[in-house]
């Protein structure tokens, strides 16, 4: 769009002459995916977390699942040993921005007082929740991150699992 009298959005001050066109097309690149398969965990390592002390497993979702007063996904509850971290208590309301990196970093603290370096994985109900409690902690340096991409979808189903409530 040029800079005209009808459209003067695109006026600069002081730069006469100056239009806008939309850009043209990208230039052609060539992407190769990198697959990161310890970036995503199962249930069996999940399992073996409920015991684990060095390894800190987040659910990411509100509190009325974590504590069990609902049933949206089959057996009410969580993981066993699982702390409670929802999504939304990393954002500031309303707009839903990100916490600044000073309120992030207690709140991670004092989630998982583990080292950065430790195992974290993070569930919800299908692994969409949990990807952006795993992104805030990554940009925050924790370097041994996991999503349990079949959460709670998975886990409440399978009769064989272990489930907490309260």
């Amino acid at each position: 769009r040029a800079r005209t009298a009808a459209n003067p959005s695109l006026n600069r001050p002081g730069v006469p002459g100056l239009s806008w066109a939309p850009p043209g097309p990208a230039p052609k690149a060539k992407f190769t995916a990198k697959p990161r398969p310890a970036l995503f965990t199962d249930k069996h390592e999940v399992f073996k977390a409920i015991k684990a002390p060095a390894v800190c497993t987040i659910n990411a979702l509100p509190s009325d699942l974590y504590l069990g007063t609902s049933d949206r996904y089959g057996r009410p509850g969580r993981i066993p040993g699982s702390v409670s971290l929802p999504t939304g208590d990393l954002l500031e309301p309303p707009g839903g921005k990100f916490k600044s990196a000073e309120q992030l970093a207690a709140v991670f603290a004092s989630t998982c007082p583990q080292k950065k370096t430790d195992r974290v994985i993070v569930y919800c109900g299908g692994g969409i929740a949990a990807t952006l409690d795993a992104f805030l902690m990554h940009q925050m340096g924790y370097e041994n991150l996991a999503i349990y991409d079949n959460s709670m979808s998975e886990w409440a189903k399978d009769e064989t699992l272990p489930i907490e409530v309260g």
